[in-house]
């Protein structure tokens, strides 16, 4: 079957609205792709993408978009209990797919999922990825490839956030999804720390072995969820990284940063001031070199999946590195509720 000169996108719900907008920009820029269905269970916000994206058909429907003929690839931008259901239809319909994190709710989801996928040998891109493709994720690989810090030794993440209340953008209510113990596999740590699980584990080009942490509800005690979580996490080569991630700083408070040990030097991001810092093999510079860190964070999945589709350009994430990424998840709120160092095969 001949590529498509134009790859058609579904939207199959707005629920992760973050997802699902940075989606909608990503095929509105794109020569070579183009929205032609969505579904949301809300009319009104439905309503509102269909006029502003010129989106010609709509339903409340969300499998409806995967059996449609106009689609090639399906944003699954829904709950994450609603996507392995989706992913496994959409699939089967030969739809490829960029999905919600994390992909499922459980373990035994996500191998259906995976199945599908791999049966209907369609492409399937887990939106965790996202960041490994920014040209700064870019630019820290080729650094380790050119070995300007040595050996990675160690690593630490810190992202501070705070409660998910917004179901729209600027729409504020008590309870969003990601506040639901049936919609969500865990709260303010796993909600940001997939992204980091996945973008050391593509750095380092290893795999965890062990995971052990703490979690706990340092602000918001009525949430069935935790604000607040660490892991320490143990790859196959050595590498040790502290990963904290919260939902307890208050609005408008967020921060991410970065920071990379190696044998030879350092690679750190200031998540307030936006300066990235290196020391190490840099010649000629000396010690720690200061820097604008301008380069963009993430990449763009819509641009991934249609030169996959269009050109055959592998995709730099997989179905199973969804599978892996809510694995290592998983097993650090195991090793947190028992209080003890999970291992991982």
């Amino acid at each position: 079957m001949a590529a498509p000169a134009v790859v058609r996108f579904g939207i199959a719900g707005m629920d992760h609205w973050y997802a699902g907008f940075a989606a909608l920009r990503g095929i509105a820029a794109h020569d070579g792709a183009v929205v032609t269905a969505a579904a949301h269970r809300k009319t009104a916000y439905l309503e509102a993408i269909a006029r502003d994206y010129d989106i010609p058909y709509t339903t409340d429907d969300y499998h409806a978009i995967v059996r449609r003929d106009d689609v090639d690839a399906v944003v699954a931008a829904c709950t994450t209990a609603e996507a392995p259901a989706l992913c496994e239809e959409a699939a089967r319909h030969g739809k490829h797919i960029i999905c919600v994190k994390p992909m499922a709710l459980t373990l035994d989801a996500a191998d259906g999922v995976v199945a599908a996928v791999e049966r209907a040998g369609v492409g399937f891109y887990p939106l965790e990825a996202i960041q490994t493709s920014g040209s700064a994720a870019q630019q820290y690989a080729k650094w380790l490839q050119e070995g300007r810090i040595g050996r990675p030794i160690s690593a630490t993440v810190i992202r501070r956030g705070g409660l998910p209340t917004q179901e729209w953008p600027g729409v504020h209510v008590a309870r969003t999804w990601w506040l639901d113990a049936s919609q969500a596999p865990g709260g303010g740590w796993i909600d940001h720390a997939i992204y980091d699980v996945h973008m050391l584990r593509r750095l380092l080009g290893a795999e965890v072995v062990r995971v052990t942490g703490a979690t706990a509800n340092l602000v918001h005690k009525d949430i069935p969820f935790e604000d607040f979580g660490v892991a320490t996490i143990t790859f196959d080569n050595g590498v040790v990284a502290t990963l904290e991630v919260t939902w307890s700083s208050g609005p408008e408070s967020g921060m991410h940063a970065f920071h990379l040990v190696g044998t030879e030097g350092q690679i750190a991001t200031d998540g307030i001031s936006g300066k990235l810092a290196v020391r190490g093999n840099f010649a000629p510079w000396q010690g720690w070199v200061l820097s604008d860190s301008s380069r963009s964070p993430s990449g763009d999945s819509v641009s991934l999946m249609a030169d996959f589709v269009r050109n055959g350009t592998p995709l730099p994430a997989t179905v199973e590195d969804g599978r892996q990424n809510l694995a290592v998840c998983l097993a650090f709120y195991e090793a947190a509720r028992d209080d003890r160092v999970v291992a991982l095969p």
